[in-house]
């Protein structure tokens, strides 16, 4: 046994606290920060009057976690409105992905960030990439008063922005899908291996732990085929 393992109990201490290292900064998450600078200039519409309105939009990566949304109070009361908001497949059975609440008065420079637990958007939990569609419901609000939200100038003119059943092919509702993100894969990209996978396998440590203990194993295999040919050079 202790020519096959030839460190000594200190180091297979190491190595467990490196393990557990390993899986501690794997399991750190950022979130994109959306500023308004990050958004195009639009056109302003004011949701008095408005009863719903529904955007389509393509996830194009794994780990969607939220949308940030241009919205900004017309006037000081409009701060204490919460904006019910629906997310479901574009084209599908007509049930929530997700369902929440959008505080207008969690806006920052005109930009309400908007998160909820991820969410596997696809069908096939194998393809990251799924067309989604944002509903909002805006409660009664007087004509011309309320918050104000972005539109886009919808340059594909495919017609994906929708107020009260209206097609506006001309705009987009300005919003950004929320990604999140871990330092890991920017070296190996693990959460496109991870999603959708059942129980252990969609534990993103569990890829990086594999890794680490590969090293380990090579280590300790170099460290035997040195010491077994300086053992014959002797």
């Amino acid at each position: 046994m202790s020519d096959i393992f030839p460190f000594r109990y200190r180091y297979w201490v190491i190595v467990l606290i490196g393990a557990l290292l390993v899986v501690g900064l794997s399991s750190i998450t950022t979130v994109d920060v959306v500023s308004d600078a990050d958004l195009p200039d639009g056109q302003e519409l004011t949701l008095g009057g408005i009863q719903t309105i529904e955007q389509s939009f393509t996830t194009s990566l794994p780990n969607f976690v939220g949308l940030a949304i241009r919205i900004r109070p017309g006037r000081p009361d409009d701060a204490n409105l919460e904006l019910p908001i629906h997310l479901r497949y574009a084209d599908g059975p007509p049930f929530d992905l997700v369902t929440t609440y959008a505080p207008v008065r969690a806006a920052q420079n005109g930009v309400l960030s908007i998160q909820f637990p991820q969410t596997i958007m696809s069908r096939d939990p194998y393809v990251p990439t799924e067309t989604l569609r944002l509903i909002l419901d805006i409660p009664t609000i007087a004509p011309g008063t309320g918050p104000v939200i972005t539109a886009q100038k919808n340059l594909a003119e495919q017609g994906a922005m929708v107020i009260d059943g209206t097609s506006l092919t001309k705009l987009d509702l300005a919003i950004t899908p929320l990604y999140q993100r871990r330092w890991a894969d920017s070296i190996w990209p693990i959460s496109t291996l991870t999603n959708g996978k059942p129980w252990f396998l969609g534990w993103f440590p569990f890829y990086v732990l594999i890794a680490y203990l590969y090293v380990i194993v090579l280590g300790i295999g170099i460290a035997n085929l040195r010491s077994t040919f300086l053992g014959r050079n002797g």
